[in-house]
């Protein structure tokens, strides 16, 4: 009769799996592929399997299979058992999980330009790299912006921080990188280039010289009509300089007395209540002088 004592298998432990959760819930796919290598280090003739207890992997039951979806939210440890097929010696070791969690990419909200290029095409540069802070939001990302849901995903064709936009409005879309997971959120907002108020060519705004010193009193705002032009949720101010009239500052009050003896251009804007979009165009003040009569003689 022949007797033996068989060793025991040493399993080496494998390193901390890690996997990004994919929908915030804790719970993802883990792939043991390539474990049992490690498991085994340079041993042969044995079996590793994985299972959820402490006592199936002592009994040898209910092993897992692979991919595996965690029971235990964000963390679980399962075990693995190494048994030598020819004697059934086995020994066990654990393996630990983590799901790590996604960067959460807040509401953003639009960036909103004035077509300030003049031009009408509802196209403008944006700074994208101005929203960065508002979809960081506090936590230890990195951002970047896509044109496409599918390159945000990929990771490629990154947009330059400088963008013009192509239609407004128009979806950009952006990855949320965890600088220390390396896990990916993505989200969207919208560019929007609002237009400018139509500008007309205004006819001057010609006072009597009453008194004959090249002053006289202007009611501005006989002029509004006309400068609307049928536009609809437009302020009308008028300002002595383009300067005020581009920063809104300084409007003058109607009546107006001109500052500048007989002909002065002042500057009416023209603001979006709803954008703030505005535009600029002159106005031309003057003041005519009085005809002389010369009296005839008399008639007999």
């Amino acid at each position: 009769l022949e007797l033996g004592v068989g060793p025991l298998p040493v399993p080496i432990t494998p390193p901390l799996q890690t996997v990004c959760d994919d929908d915030f819930d804790g719970f993802a796919s883990f792939d043991f592929t390539g474990l049992d290598l490690i498991v085994l280090g340079d041993q042969t003739g044995m079996d590793v399997s994985y299972h959820v207890s402490q006592p199936d992997a002592d009994a040898g039951d209910n092993a897992l299979a692979s991919p595996y979806t965690n029971t235990e939210a964000n963390t679980q440890t399962i075990f693995i058992r190494l048994e030598t097929v020819a004697t059934g010696c086995y020994a066990t070791t654990t393996l630990d999980l983590e799901v790590y969690p996604l960067p959460v990419v807040p509401e953003i909200t639009d960036y909103v330009l004035c077509d300030n290029t003049g031009v009408g095409d509802l196209q403008e540069q944006f700074d994208l790299s101005t929203k960065d802070l508002e979809i960081i939001d506090g936590q230890n990302s990195s951002v970047a912006y896509y044109e496409n849901q599918s390159d945000a995903d990929a990771g490629i064709n990154t947009l330059a921080n400088t963008y013009q936009n192509t239609s407004s409005p128009q979806t950009i879309f952006v990855s949320l990188t965890d600088l220390t997971t390396g896990c990916i959120s993505t989200g969207s907002f919208t560019l929007v280039v609002n237009p400018l108020p139509s500008t007309v060519e205004m006819t001057p705004l010609t006072i009597c010289d009453d008194n004959a010193n090249g002053y006289a009193s202007f009611t501005l705002t006989d002029k509004d009509t006309e400068a609307l032009d049928g536009q609809v949720d437009l302020i009308v101010s008028y300002h002595e300089n383009e300067v005020d009239a581009d920063l809104g500052a300084n409007a003058l009050s109607s009546p107006y007395t001109n500052t500048t003896q007989n002909t002065q251009t002042i500057y009416i804007r023209l603001e979006n209540i709803n954008t703030l979009c505005f535009s600029v165009m002159p106005l031309e003040l003057g003041v005519g002088p009085l005809p002389v009569p010369i009296t005839p003689p008399l008639q007999t």
